[in-house]
């Protein structure tokens, strides 16, 4: 959902914000941190040309937009995690 897409979006600033590497691409590909940056997935996302709502996502939290309260980490809701629930991932 496009709410979910700012979240990670978020996050990923929240993480530049707190120093976790000095930049966007640094923080997306930073190792172990986010797996469809690391398989190759990603990749092909970008080959194929990135959606108009991801886009717009990305923008948003570039911004400023911050819809998890500063959360740095996010995982599916089925790790049992507590944490803000956005679609099927627990932001914390």
């Amino acid at each position: 959902c496009y709410e979910g897409q700012v979240a990670v979006g978020a996050v990923v600033m929240n993480r530049v914000r707190a120093g976790y590497a000095g930049s966007i691409s640094g923080v997306i590909y930073q190792s172990g941190q986010f797996t469809p940056a690391s398989n190759g997935m990603l990749a092909g996302v970008l080959a194929g040309g990135v959606s108009g709502s991801c886009i717009q996502a990305a923008q948003e939290a570039i911004n400023g937009v911050d819809n998890v309260g500063g959360a740095t980490s996010f995982r599916s809701t089925s790790s049992g995690m507590p944490g803000l629930v956005i679609g099927n991932h627990v932001f914390f």
